[in-house]
């Protein structure tokens, strides 16, 4: 499901409350006439005349109650119509004007309605003060309320947009990630297509030993395609069987020393971190048994190192997938970074292992 479709499906209080379902109708009802009535009570203690307050006829209760829900409903109706042809957030300066003033005009309105409606003999120079303070009170809460559904309905929108593009941006890289290991696959196998064909050419022998191998190489090559990390451990396994594909081609042209903590075969990595790096070294470097190429697999609790000596051949043909494949992974996994140190007598590469699960 979208993140759209749940937001519709679970609409918030700031778009419920201002409907007209017979819920949302009721609540208002019940807020504002509760509102009312203290507003008029307040009125009572605010002349002086506490002692009244159980004289206060029925028609005072229902005019103020009516008058009250009519400021507030007029102005429900002018945010739902605002809504509409001024959706938030789009102009929310004029849209805010626009209700703010409209509303004002709304509640003079009903103020000077109510006013004329009570009895004059309640309205002396000593009355008039305390009548006019309380019913300014209570339609400010009303403006209050009507204002607030709007600042709630920009909030609920506004969070809704940064959520909305909050998951697009991870979507986007979970996107990119997949583009970047679906590389992988065809990289992987036309390298070492290219290794089978010399080898068919020059040594039919290891040719067969190399195709065997190979198949079971390419098993985790597919097994990891989906994985964003994958255990150390199950990723040494793999690039150990991977040196014996090219021993079989290369032999004593290739040697390679591990030397691994073993804290660390429980940590994450991207997969095939360690087949770029070991295939990078042998495909641009000379490795023979006059000027064997030299690779050293370090890991801690920290990082895997790969290093190798550095003979380069004169022409290498190379598809740049991937070194630039592993640093565009790790940009969109983590904010740590590779590091990579290079010079006339070696080439190293630091990467730092992941948090995360496969």
């Amino acid at each position: 499901m979208s993140f759209i479709k749940k937001h519709k499906n679970k609409e918030k209080l700031a778009y419920r409350l201002p409907s007209y379902s017979p819920l949302a109708i009721l609540l208002r009802f019940s807020i504002i006439s509760l509102f009312a009535v203290l507003t008029l009570l307040l009125i009572v203690f605010a002349v002086g005349d506490g002692d009244k307050i159980y004289d206060i006829p029925i028609f005072y209760y229902l005019v103020i109650i009516i008058a009250f829900n009519i400021a507030a409903e007029v102005q429900i109706i002018l945010d739902n119509v605002l809504e509409r042809f001024l959706p938030i957030p789009n102009k929310i300066r004029l849209r805010l004007i626009i209700q703010s003033t409209s509303a004002i005009i709304i509640l003079a309105l009903t103020h000077k309605v109510v006013m004329g409606i009570f009895d004059p003999a309640d309205l002396n120079s000593q009355t008039r003060p305390g009548i006019y303070m309380g019913l300014i009170i209570g339609l400010l809460f009303i403006f209050i309320m009507a204002q607030a559904l709007t600042i709630a309905r920009f909030t609920e929108k506004w969070t809704a947009s940064q959520k909305q593009i909050s998951d697009m941006k991870r979507e986007k890289l979970e996107m990119d990630y997949n583009s970047l290991q679906d590389q992988l696959n065809p990289h992987f196998l036309f390298n070492n297509l290219s290794v089978l064909k010399s080898l068919i050419i020059y040594d039919k022998d290891s040719a067969v030993t190399f195709t065997e191998n190979f198949t079971d190489v390419y098993r985790y090559v597919l097994q990891s395609k989906n994985k964003r990390l994958v255990r150390f451990k199950d990723e040494l396994s793999f690039i150990d069987s991977y040196i014996g594909l090219h021993k079989e081609r290369l032999g004593k042209g290739l040697k390679v020393k591990f030397l691994i903590d073993k804290d660390s075969k429980e940590k994450r990595i991207a997969p095939l971190t360690l087949q770029l790096l070991v295939e990078n070294a042998i495909k641009h470097n000379i490795a023979s048994s006059e000027s064997p190429l030299v690779l050293e697999i370090v890991a801690n609790e920290d990082f895997v190192r790969i290093k190798n000596n550095v003979h380069v051949k004169e022409t290498s043909y190379s598809t740049k997938t991937g070194l630039s494949n592993l640093l565009n992974r790790y940009e969109l996994l983590s904010d740590k970074k590779i590091r990579i140190e290079s010079n006339d007598v070696s080439f190293l590469v630091e990467v730092p292992f992941l948090l995360g699960s496969e």
